[in-house]
């Protein structure tokens, strides 16, 4: 859980840099971390970005959100969980996220069994990569239920080139969904959604956050559709709110509208993925379905490839 804290200075911590007051104040946590927090914009004095060499005056105002290892849940290794990996250097680990596993620890997710706990048990130095103790090296997420490619930063050079990317969306993400109902064409989605009033559901609102999804129909079924889409915005739920608004919730999705399938997980997989790695190299990943989900709508088990997953590496 996520604090916020307010800090006002007193007389005694007049004349103290910005990051050692903050050090002093959480002594559980490193000053490196407190000062990738500063340079980021995240600890604020007096609502303005500061340098973390910042000497703090009296009355000065300190506020900044936190998750305190005393009341956080602790990132503990854990080396019984099975990750697949696609491709790893120095730099970076692509991994393929198994479906029911949370990526972090959370809000409602305070178990040990996340692929964080994976992380710092299979790259121990990761702990200190990023801005979060909880996220070490994670620069995006995948839902609980859904399945695929993400990449893993090892380094901060690495973490700093890959948040920038996906904040300017240069970084290539490519999902295969399957729906409920006939679509009839290619398509594009453009509906803003926001959060329900209570719980953490997405739904379509006006003067929400911008989201746009562009999709293509790869294959139709009976009473359902294989999709292969991209997102331009990247919300939460996005793709599976979408759909929902649109009449062809996805497949197994039981908070979005998909009560009544047979699939004890939602069909929706992260099957490529693209970033530009520390030499400007082009990299690009794709791994196909998983038997479980081809079964699903190949029930004889006559379909491509005999259901066995395909790991495809690209460089250019």
């Amino acid at each position: 859980m996520f604090e916020k804290f307010t800090h006002i200075i007193k007389e005694a911590d007049v004349g103290k840099r910005l990051d050692k007051y903050i050090v002093e104040n959480f002594k559980d946590h490193s000053r490196a971390l407190f000062q990738k927090m500063i340079k980021e914009g995240q600890i604020l004095v007096n609502n303005k970005k500061v340098v973390p060499h910042h000497f703090l005056k009296l009355d000065d105002v300190v506020c900044f959100e936190f998750a305190p290892k005393e009341s956080s849940t602790e990132l503990t290794p854990n080396k019984k969980l099975k990750v697949p990996i696609i491709a790893e250097d120095e730099n970076y680990l692509v991994i393929s996220k198994p479906a029911s596993m949370v990526v972090h620890p959370g809000d409602g997710h305070k178990e040990q069994d996340t692929l964080a706990n994976w992380l710092v048990a299979y790259l121990p130095d990761i702990k200190d990569v990023g801005l979060d103790f909880l996220r070490p090296g994670i620069v995006h997420r995948l839902d609980r239920d859904a399945s695929g490619l993400m990449v893993v930063a090892k380094t901060e050079e690495a973490y700093k080139s890959l948040r920038k990317q996906f904040d300017k969306g240069k970084i290539t993400k490519e999902y295969t969904i399957l729906v409920r109902g006939d679509v009839k064409s290619d398509g594009t989605i453009d509906l803003s959604l926001g959060r329900v009033k209570k719980g953490f559901k997405m739904v379509k609102k006006e003067g929400g956050r911008e989201a746009i999804t562009h999709y293509k129909v790869l294959e139709h079924f009976k009473d359902f559709s294989l999709l292969s889409v991209k997102t331009e915005t990247g919300r939460m739920h996005q793709i599976r709110a979408h759909f929902l608004e649109i009449g062809h919730p996805v497949v197994g999705d039981k908070i979005y509208g998909d009560k009544t399938q047979k699939l004890n997980r939602l069909f929706l997989h992260a099957s490529r993925l693209g970033f530009e790695d520390l030499k400007g190299k082009w990299r690009e990943y794709e791994v196909d379905l998983s038997k479980e989900l081809k079964d699903f709508f190949y029930p004889s088990g006559d379909h491509p490839q005999g259901g066995k997953t395909r790991n495809k590496k690209q460089e250019k």
